[in-house]
């Protein structure tokens, strides 16, 4: 990938004198910012702006590390082709008319893929803007030469973006207003060969990069992406903003770069569990690029202590009520903290947090005192205290903050603070660009301020999750209600197998006959309950094929009759214990046709549908991810012990998710496991309901 980034020399396959066209704009901009050899190609032209100008790759008298291609896609595979026997390594197309167009660009994407695979060639794009790389001062794109290359700003960011036009203005927009330099710019199309895992890889090493920013409509590879950022350590902030996840946005992804949008629910679950943040907007992806780069993840604690010191009991109030949405506390302030706040506060107010700094400043006009630095530094010191968010207001003679202060006191006690300011709009521009350039991330948006608050120090430590890549051990048992068996299982197929693998499933019987359901139930004991086991049927409940809580034979042999009645003929019946527990959960796994397999967790019976809890991971997956998928959930009360209940083990329950992401991973035939409910009783957790489907042959 190094030649991408540091070629040696070029040739510009398209380049021209016509400023209208994108290869005179791809020239220029090499002339403006690259220090290497050029080399111009194009058979109609002798010369372009006082270059030789090539008729072909062939005739270029030296051996470039890296061609740029505006041509038509018609001339793209001889055009490789000829790079290839130049052995030029790295090529990156920049003209559109690929899969993006449909089935004949998608012919020609697919050659350039077999090319890449087959002869080494490394290809970028196509239908991309290709690299800005503002530290070494490179353009190599067609963006506007009389534009960016004049804006270019070194920073801490890099972005990779699936769209073209899109990289582009936004970068402008974002270097004019000063809003975040960068480290790299890349854009990467269609991304025939070179995708996100690609660059993924080389930006997790690059020196000059301090946190990745993606937007993408497609994850190509999401085991691999994932095992990068993993195998890397986790050693930097990653920030995605994923597009397509509306079925009108998965359309839209497809007609603009070709791209299989996938599930986006699997998606960010296995983003988020892997310590990846999700953005939801352009500039929000930014700002959280920006706060997690200043901000260094801290040791794993419970809960985040907030003080908030304001010019405005009002803004207080509501970054209080945006902290509790985002699972930020507002830190109590100790007696000491609260004494020496006092001590410069009107006699009539008492300290608490939020800290309300205007009165004070109003007593001592005039007189010299640094009210912020000072009621600063004492939440600071306070042992209580893990950050400080500070509201101010720029242009207000009145309401002043000493940025170098600010930031020498959150060094000197090492706990981070945030700002949100307010005021004059050039005064405004001119305190965000100081404050970044001492490390403080500031905001304009007070909610804003708060979820980026929140990412950062909600981040938990790399070191927190190591242990968990340690390869997941597939299982050499086959159980034997496998052999031969596909599509859709009954419960009780599906159950045996669970109960091979090591899942406890309930007590249960096969009965045929009213006096043959009879004599089971006297031996079990009631209550008991009857299910349906019709031939391919799934949701027994909606068809009625379900009888609860039945108490005694009179009910008992009337409901087998309802049930043989709601089914084929010669349907058999299924009894079972009735089994009362305190909460149940939904476990599962399934084949995407995109991530591969997948497993489930979630809350069930009454809470399926009105909570909607549920989190998915990639499998098969290690035991302490198992747990961290159960953490995951939103509803974490229920699962603590709630009303009284134990708590629910999470430990035997990731168990049984490492047993279904195992069994799935072992046995591609399999392509859905649904256990639904799992009952968490005083007697431990029991499969109560399972259905296993396989494919078809």
């Amino acid at each position: 990938m190094e030649f991408f980034f540091h070629p040696k020399a070029i040739a510009v396959v398209g380049a021209t004198p016509n400023p209208a066209k994108g290869g005179y704009a791809i020239l220029k901009n090499l002339q403006n910012t690259y220090r290497g050899v050029i080399y111009p190609v194009n058979p109609r032209y002798d010369q372009i702006e006082g270059m030789t100008c090539y008729p072909s790759v062939q005739a270029v008298p030296g051996k470039p590390d890296l061609a740029v291609l505006f041509i038509s896609a018609a001339q793209i595979i001889a055009t490789v082709e000829e790079c290839i026997g130049k052995g030029i390594p790295g090529v990156i197309i920049e003209s559109g008319g690929f899969s993006e167009i449909g089935r004949d660009g998608e012919s020609i994407q697919l050659q350039l893929s077999v090319l890449a695979r087959e002869k080494g060639i490394r290809i970028w794009g196509p239908n991309c803007m290709g690299i800005v790389d503002a530290k070494a001062g490179h353009v190599f794109s067609f963006t506007d030469p009389r534009v960016l290359s004049s804006l270019l700003k070194p920073g801490p960011v890099s972005l990779v973006v699936q769209s073209g036009m899109l990289s582009a203005g936004f970068v402008v927009d974002l270097l004019s207003h000063e809003t975040s330099g960068f480290n790299k710019v890349c854009s990467i199309g269609n991304k025939a060969d070179v995708n996100e895992c690609d660059l993924l890889d080389y930006l997790m090493t690059d020196s000059d990069t301090g946190v990745i920013g993606f937007y993408l409509e497609s994850i190509t590879d999401l085991r691999r992406f994932i095992g990068i950022y993993e195998g890397h350590g986790r050693s930097k902030p990653v920030v995605i903003l994923k597009g397509g996840k509306s079925a009108a946005g998965a359309r839209a992804a497809l007609s603009h770069t070709a791209s299989l949008a996938g599930n986006h629910r699997i998606l960010s679950d296995v983003l988020k569990q892997s310590g990846i943040l999700l953005a939801r907007d352009f500039h929000q992806m930014i700002d959280l690029c920006r706060t997690v780069e200043m901000v260094k993840p801290r040791a794993a604690k419970p809960s985040c202590n907030i003080a908030v010191l304001t010019f405005s009991g009002a803004s207080g109030i509501v970054a209080s009520d945006f902290m509790e949405e985002f699972g930020l506390q507002a830190a109590d302030l100790n007696e000491s903290t609260r004494t020496r706040i006092e001590a410069f506060f009107p006699s009539w107010m008492p300290a608490a947090n939020p800290v309300d700094v205007w009165p004070a400043m109003e007593q001592h006009s005039g007189k010299g005192l640094d009210i912020y630095a000072l009621a600063l530094e004492a939440v600071l010191q306070d042992p209580g205290v893990d950050a400080c968010m500070i509201h101010t207001f720029a242009g207000f003679t009145r309401v002043r903050l000493n940025l170098e202060e600010t930031a020498r006191l959150s060094r000197t006690w090492e706990k981070p603070v945030f700002i949100w300011v307010l005021g004059e709009r050039e005064k405004v521009l001119s305190f965000q660009i100081e404050a970044r350039k001492l490390g403080i991330p500031v905001y304009h948006e007070l909610y804003r301020a708060v979820e980026c608050m929140a990412s950062a120090l909600n981040r938990s430590s790399t070191k927190a999750l190591a242990g968990e890549d340690e390869a997941a051990t597939i299982p050499s048992v086959s159980p034997k209600a496998l052999k031969g068996a596909e599509g859709i299982l009954n419960e009780q197929e599906s159950k045996l197998i669970l109960k091979e693998t090591g899942l406890p499933t309930v007590e249960e019987y096969r009965v045929e006959t009213a006096r043959e359901c009879a004599d089971v139930a006297r031996r079990t004991g009631y209550p008991v309950v009857l299910k349906g086991l019709e031939e391919g049927r799934i949701h027994k409940s909606e068809a009625g094929l379900i009888s609860l809580d039945i108490r005694d034979e009179e009910q008992l042999l009337r409901s087998f009759r309802e049930l043989q009645d709601r089914m084929s003929p010669g349907s058999p019946v299924l009894l079972q214990r009735h089994v009362k527990g305190y909460l149940e959960m939904i476990l599962g796994y399934l084949r995407d046709p995109q991530f591969g397999p997948c497993v489930m967790a979630g809350l069930g019976g009454i809470f399926a549908e009105t909570l909607n809890d549920t989190a998915f991971a990639l499998a098969p997956l290690t035991l302490p991810k198992a747990i961290r998928l159960i953490r995951s959930l939103k509803n974490q009360k229920l699962l603590s012990g709630f009303r009284g209940n134990p708590p629910v083990p999470v430990e035997e329950i990731a168990r049984y998710l490492v047993i279904l992401g195992n069994l799935g991973a072992a046995f591609p035939a399999i392509r859905e496991i649904d256990i639904n409910p799992l009952v968490l009783s005083d007697a431990g957790p029991v499969v109560v309901d399972a259905t296993i489907i396989l494919e078809q042959s």
